[in-house]
């Protein structure tokens, strides 16, 4: 009997192309970062940051600096991710 060589062929083609997927929405976030409004929203995310890790005792959190970039990015995700599914 010989050996079903083809069936093996075809399960190492199918884990190439699951390796190869790459989700659509973390590239889009990724790109989405490095324009300029979510670039300045980020920047001042990691000040307040540093200035609150800098400090032992502080009421002070991020989360406004926060919300204001992931509602920048994501408004830019927003435009761009429809146009790169298929």
């Amino acid at each position: 009997m010989k050996p079903d060589v083809g069936n093996v062929v075809l399960a190492a083609e199918e884990e190439e192309e699951e390796e190869e997927l790459v989700d659509p929405l973390t590239t889009v976030r990724n790109h989405c970062e490095q324009i300029e409004k979510c670039a300045k929203a980020h920047e001042k995310l990691e000040l307040c940051e540093t200035r609150v890790t800098s400090r032992s005792h502080t009421e002070e959190e991020c989360t406004e600096e926060l919300f204001d970039f992931l509602h920048a990015r994501d408004h830019c995700v927003a435009h761009k991710l429809f146009s790169s599914l298929k």
